[in-house]
């Protein structure tokens, strides 16, 4: 089969306004940056005619968008979305520009406000240039989870089903008080949010500064707006599995669809557990190569075949 990767810039709002202050002076405004996209095209893309899906795969905090790569197409979920048909994009989440201005590294976007308006700038770029049908999947992983989850949350594209790898879910219990990469995380959300900083120079967690961009906190999310699958390794030791339990707990208490689906091993991984799927429900070469089909992976596929 053969694909297509066009990439793509939106310009997103930075600005993320401190609500928390009484003032006659300006509170909110634009301060625009470039932030960087792609979206590839399955083979079975035209221009006109039937419109293709689209998968929007939101990317973890091991890599990122740029201009001439990303973390989210060389997925092996990508890859056999791809062959079957699907379009599939991302961006970074965080305008480069922006970043390095304000001492934030690149891949720790952390579902943030701004996160969310590139997302959404993104999805309004690949509708009016492609021909996509307007209501999407999303998927997350890792990090991914949060930007996920509060892309469904905000209600501003339209979502059909909601799946997820080993998702982040919770700003305090996972990104706060036990951030990865060394605290990474735990900075951009300071900086981000604007936290407070104590006498030992140490941000001081602010729930009301998030704008309810926590989805364990967020009210929203106990009514969850669409269905939500999600696979976690109950021995992961970088995004706790007891916070995806609540949350998917939450939600079946309250009516919802949701589904964890849980892995005896495997760590942060669950994409790797288990052997290769022998007889895969969709096709399973890439370009001339056999995609590798972990359980994972194909479950995550039937979930969205089964909405789609």
């Amino acid at each position: 089969m053969s694909f297509e990767v066009h990439r793509f810039s939106v310009c997103v709002n930075c600005i993320l306004p401190n609500d928390g202050l009484m003032t006659d002076s300006l509170q909110d405004k634009e301060m625009m940056f470039e932030d960087h996209g792609f979206i590839m095209l399955p083979d079975s893309y035209t221009d006109s005619g039937k419109a293709t899906r689209l998968v929007i795969f939101c990317h973890g905090a091991g890599g990122t968008v740029t201009t001439d790569d990303s973390q989210v197409e060389h997925s092996e979920l990508t890859k056999y979305l791809v062959a079957n048909g699907y379009a599939v994009m991302d961006v970074n989440g965080l305008p480069s520009d922006y970043a390095q201005q304000n001492g934030i590294d690149i891949r720790n976007n952390i579902g943030s406000p701004i996160a969310i308006r590139s997302y959404v700038k993104a999805y309004h770029y690949c509708m009016d240039t492609f021909n996509l049908k307007t209501d999407v999947f999303v998927h997350g992983a890792s990090m991914g989870g949060i930007s996920s989850a509060n892309l469904v949350l905000s209600g501003q594209i339209p979502v059909i089903a909601h799946s997820a790898f080993c998702p982040v879910l919770d700003t305090y219990n996972q990104i706060f008080l036990h951030p990865w990469s060394g605290g990474l995380p735990k900075v951009a959300m300071g900086k981000m949010y604007r936290f407070d900083i104590d006498e030992l120079g140490e941000y001081i967690y602010d729930e009301k500064k998030l704008f309810g961009f926590n989805p364990a906190s967020n009210k929203k999310a106990e009514t969850y707006p669409v269905p939500l699958k999600f696979w976690h390794c109950i021995d992961d030791d970088t995004v706790s599995y007891d916070v995806t339990r609540r949350f998917v707990e939450v939600i079946k208490n309250n009516g919802g669809t949701a589904i964890l689906r849980t892995f005896p091993y495997g760590g942060h991984e669950p994409q790797f557990v288990g052997d290769v799927v022998k007889s895969p429900v969709g096709k399973d070469m890439f370009c001339g190569e056999k995609i590798k089909i972990t359980p994972a992976i194909e479950e995550a596929f039937v979930w969205v075949r089964n909405y789609d």
